[in-house]
């Protein structure tokens, strides 16, 4: 669990990093254009690769040390920095050069998903799994809850270029305990060759040919268009009724809630399919509870709840499927499940606006149930789209408490010579599969 520490270290500090860059690079945009667009565009640019790429990234950890492959993304994503960085010299700064410098930063960045997360298989024991899950979520959670804070502090003073020199500082830190770790561990096994396209065909097939591996990505896929909704509509649904302060209050509570929801998985001795399981209920719960009157304490409230409980949904699910995957093809096979789920966020993107303005706001001016749960006037329309989203939420969870044994470790078939497979079939249930 050492090592493992220490790769999520080098991933904590890298998540500052970017989530100052992002923040400052939003703040660029706006002001700069004062277009919501060109906003829309930097993230676009910085999540696509990321999303699109993923499949490829773990054909490519499979093949190669995952070590050597984090380092690589993590030591290439500078490059786009400093496309970045040169762009911003400019008197007027172009804001297609800032987007082609935050495409290439995404594009390496995409490298190291996929390797960290088949890098846990080899770095700890089975029964650990959901408690290195719930680190990995700490360390994500950490450029929601400190870089805006420590963005909005340093950007006066440093300036955007400044937090940029600071984010490519974070990558030098995330390469050397990269670099660490694989220098502590012997060489992997030589494996037969396998070319890319086959092992990235791989990813594909072990989701194909294993029917509950296929249930739990179409979970996690429908979890995230959770938080994708919820992403889009939260700022339209509040915005009316508070100030931006308080808002921004509301948010930093939230991320707080992931830290919450992540240390609860790395302390809890649940089974991951309760987890997971329950985890979606309290989601789906607290998500009507977000969408309801705009009271700034106790959305902040709902928000806690619905942050934390999806952390506890993110490890029970990722320790459900890591034990089914061959560990061969294991980092292709995640990067091909990333690729997948995280399609929600776009979905949620291209859908939750439209449905909030066209279908439920007229909802709300008619009157009626809806009316009654989430008030009327601006922006209760979007807070009735979350709402909704959260009854479909408490729905998928009532699927999931059915199909909870089907789901369950003991219920897979033994589909590669893991040798952690070995040791779960003399363990309890509460060993994550």
């Amino acid at each position: 669990m050492r090592l493992l520490g220490l790769l999520i270290l080098g991933s904590f500090v890298t998540s500052i990093g970017t989530g100052m860059t992002a923040f400052g690079l939003a703040i660029m945009a706006y002001s700069s254009t004062g277009s919501a667009s060109a906003v829309a565009a930097v993230q676009m640019c910085a999540l696509a690769p990321l999303i699109l790429l993923a499949p490829v990234a773990g054909a490519l950890a499979d093949r190669h040390d995952r070590r050597l492959v984090m380092v690589v993304g993590d030591g290439g994503s500078v490059l786009g920095l400093i496309i970045i960085l040169v762009a911003l010299r400019s008197p007027a700064p172009s804001l297609t050069m800032v987007l082609v410098g935050v495409a290439l930063s995404s594009i390496m960045a995409s490298l190291t998903e996929p390797a960290l997360r088949a890098s846990v298989s080899e770095l700890v024991e089975p029964e650990q799994y959901v408690r290195a899950s719930g680190l990995l979520q700490a360390s994500s959670a950490a450029k929601l809850l400190v870089s805006p804070a420590l963005a909005g502090l340093l950007l006066p003073v440093l300036g955007l270029p400044g937090i940029i020199i600071i984010d490519a500082s974070t990558c030098a830190v995330t390469v050397a305990c990269s670099l660490a770790v694989r220098r502590a561990l012997p060489p992997r096994a030589a494996s037969e060759p396998v070319g890319t396209r086959e092992r990235l065909l791989g990813g594909w097939q072990q989701i194909h040919s294993e029917p509950r591996l296929r249930s739990l990505v179409i979970i996690m896929t429908a979890l995230t268009m959770t938080i994708g909704i919820v992403q889009v509509l939260f700022k339209p649904s509040l915005l009316p009724w508070m100030s931006a302060q308080s808002v921004g209050l509301v948010e930093t509570l939230c991320a707080m809630g992931l830290l919450v929801g992540a240390g609860l998985a790395t302390a809890t001795k649940a089974r991951p399919v309760t987890l997971l399981a329950s985890g979606t209920a309290i989601t789906g719960a607290a998500m009507i509870g977000l969408a309801a009157r705009p009271w700034i304490w106790s959305v902040a409230t709902a928000g806690i709840i619905a942050f934390a409980s999806l952390a506890l949904c993110q490890a029970g699910a990722d320790a459900l499927v890591r034990g089914r995957l061959d560990p061969q093809s294991e980092a292709a096979a995640w990067g091909t499940i990333s690729l997948i789920t995280q399609s929600g966020y776009l979905a949620a993107y291209a859908t939750a606006a439209p449905l909030a303005d066209y279908v439920f706001s007229p909802l709300i001016s008619r009157g009626g149930i809806g009316t009654a749960l989430v008030g009327s006037g601006k922006g209760r329309g979007a807070a009735l789209t979350i709402a909704v989203a959260g009854a479909l939420t408490i729905v998928l969870a009532v699927i999931l408490r059915a199909k909870r044994r089907s789901l369950s470790p003991e219920a897979s078939p033994d589909l590669s010579p893991n040798p952690h497979h070995s040791l779960e079939e003399t363990r309890s249930c509460s060993n994550a599969s």
